[in-house]
């Protein structure tokens, strides 16, 4: 299978790799200070060619990146609903400051609060785990950025520690609370959502 065409799919979503066309779209939903404001790498304001660009530089790093074969940089997908073929963000894996995989995600303000970064963080752990064959993922959210917790504990991360990310696009380091995940605390969760059904 061309690793281009990896999809994961979820109740709601689709997690795909970025197409050129996703470009406006991108766009339109990161130029908004409230998603990115507690990112340490997205610009902003953010424009269309900076979209473009991503989408391209993303393109580059799919085809260069098996399945099976460690991630040596980060790869995106684009985050889309099912139903109606909404993009509504994107989320990453990377490899970990230290260890492991590090996710990332963002999600355009108008579909907040209906559970979709929660879905799409579930799906991609899964993949991480199942594909990817990883010991563990981390993640890591400002303190005061609470949604972002919350998806996180709903998914089992647990924290970790605290600490700070340099951030060339805020001007500052942004200090952070770093949650991770074990394949074993993944499997106890997904034998014990089973029985549970």
């Amino acid at each position: 299978m061309p690793t281009t065409g990896v999809e994961l799919e979820s109740d709601r979503l689709k997690l795909r790799a970025l197409r050129p066309d996703d470009a406006a779209g991108i766009a339109a939903l990161v130029n908004d200070w409230e998603v990115v404001r507690y990112t340490t790498s997205i610009p902003y304001p953010y424009d269309l060619e900076m979209a473009r660009s991503f989408v391209a530089s993303q393109a580059e790093r799919w085809s260069a990146w098996q399945p099976g074969r460690p991630l040596t940089e980060e790869i995106a997908f684009a985050i889309e609903r099912t139903g109606d073929h909404a993009l509504l963000g994107c989320i990453g894996l990377q490899p970990g400051e230290t260890h492991g995989l590090e996710f990332g995600y963002w999600i355009g303000k108008t579909f907040w609060n209906r559970g979709y970064a929660t879905e799409a963080v579930g799906r991609l752990t899964r993949f991480a785990f199942e594909v990817l064959n990883v010991d563990e993922i981390w993640a890591a959210a400002v303190p005061i950025n609470d949604p972002s917790h919350r998806v996180l504990e709903k998914n089992g991360f647990v924290v970790a520690g605290a600490g700070t990310r340099e951030s060339d696009m805020r001007g500052h380091p942004l200090p952070v609370i770093t949650r991770r995940i074990s394949r074993a605390q993944w499997s106890a969760r997904s034998v014990a959502g089973r029985s549970g059904q």
